[in-house]
């Protein structure tokens, strides 16, 4: 991590007026005990790309607990505590809560959104686009291969909540089509009579793959036991 003059300074002062008065003050704009001439110590903040996390968290807490993440700007803000007039052990310590707190969230809360990596709100669905949202029990069509393919509404798959629309898996392959809006993938899942249907398969750690978990405004909801390397799997729904 690296220091920067990064804190906010509330004077407002023109920085060309800083070393006008060399009577009050040295070359350098503070006085004989090490503080500016406006009797206020100087100010430097840590900046690390990592730093991200800790705005996540704050979200995160934010949607878990409503209120709650306003509460810990102060600290964990960009401006917050942790990074300015702090040591670097008391940065590395806030950096560190941050990661624990996340990752407990993803367990305890997986359907978050604000507490993972990517995601987009309902209003920017792109209809275009497999796995969307049901409009009155019934789904539009979308575009695969350049033409329309047709879509029906699942609802509480297996037992899943939510629903979403669901394209019938295609040719012997049982091939499913990917949505554009997430890295879930599209997979034969489901049976509905004689035809098996697709649904949007997603890590419920969205860090397994990466990218947006879901579609715009689904959540990834667990289903089923981890995959090989102990990930966990889920299905996207809307509730």
């Amino acid at each position: 991590m690296t220091m920067i003059a990064g804190c906010p300074s509330d004077d407002g002062g023109d920085d060309s007026t800083s070393n006008a008065d060399s009577t009050a003050g040295d070359e350098n704009g503070e006085n004989d005990n090490g503080e500016n001439d406006n009797g206020s110590e100087g100010s430097e903040c840590f900046e690390a790309p990592e730093l991200e996390i800790c705005e996540r968290f704050i979200a995160c807490l934010d949607q878990i607990a409503p209120g709650q993440g306003a509460s810990q700007v102060d600290k964990y803000g960009p401006d917050g505590t942790c990074w300015c007039n702090s040591t670097e052990e008391e940065a590395l310590e806030c950096l560190s809560t941050c990661q624990e707190e996340i990752a407990k969230a993803l367990v305890n809360f997986p359907t978050a959104n604000a507490c993972h990596e990517s995601y987009c709100t309902l209003d920017e669905l792109d209809p275009a686009q497999p796995y969307g949202l049901p409009e009155g029990g019934s789904c539009a069509d979308f575009d695969w291969n350049g033409a329309p393919y047709p879509q029906i509404e699942i609802a509480n798959p297996l037992g899943v909540p939510g629903t979403f629309c669901s394209p019938a898996c295609s040719g012997i392959a049982n091939a499913c089509p990917d949505s554009a809006q997430t890295s879930a993938e599209g997979t034969c899942f489901i049976a509905q009579g004689d035809t098996n249907y697709c649904i949007s398969r997603c890590y419920v750690d969205s860090t397994v793959i990466g990218g947006t978990q879901c579609q715009c405004g689904a959540t990834c909801q667990p289903y089923g036991g981890p995959d090989g390397e102990g990930n966990m799997r889920g299905i996207c729904t809307f509730e």
